[in-house]
């Protein structure tokens, strides 16, 4: 029994320290430099859009979440797309409008255009947690205090 648990243990710190390294080596200093320059467009922090990409990533331009799906390194939705105007249709997106998403620039457009939206209406921590599970789920009581929490030690880490 007690081997189990330290085989766990070990497997999920190694899959945690494999997750900070990957998070660390895919932060490269052209994203990081245009993080900052995206961020101060829309008059945010850096160090939070940073936290954002890096728990909704690891700072993967290439990421998926297939459950979603999202897309790219903030992870953004067809329908948060189409709410920005950078697709028409967010029920069946066409491959080019999908791959518009992934464009690391207009990624960071939409993410930083929901989260400057977000911080306008509502404090730090709701924005931070509708970011994750959207307005209206927020509204209706969902909440990601993981999340949260992740978020904001990151952005203390990267302020």
């Amino acid at each position: 029994m007690v081997k189990v648990i330290l085989l766990v243990v070990f497997g999920i710190a190694s899959l945690l320290a494999v997750r900070q390294v990957r998070a660390k080596v895919n932060l490269t200093p052209e994203l990081n430099a245009l993080i900052i320059s995206k961020a101060k467009e829309w008059k945010l922090n850096p160090a939070l859009i940073k936290a954002h990409a890096r728990v909704e990533s690891g700072f993967d331009v290439n990421a998926k979440n297939p459950a979603d799906p999202s897309y790219g390194l903030m992870q953004i939705t067809p329908m948060l797309a189409s709410d920005y105007g950078l697709i028409v249709n967010w029920r069946s997106p066409s491959k080019s409008e999908i791959e518009r998403i992934y464009n690391v620039k207009n990624n960071l457009n939409v993410a930083c255009w929901f989260i400057r939206n977000l911080r306008i209406k509502h404090t730090m921590e709701e924005a931070i947690q509708m970011y994750n599970v959207g307005e209206a789920g927020y509204r209706k009581g969902v909440r990601n205090l993981t999340y949260l929490k992740t978020v904001r030690k990151y952005y203390e880490q990267y302020n």
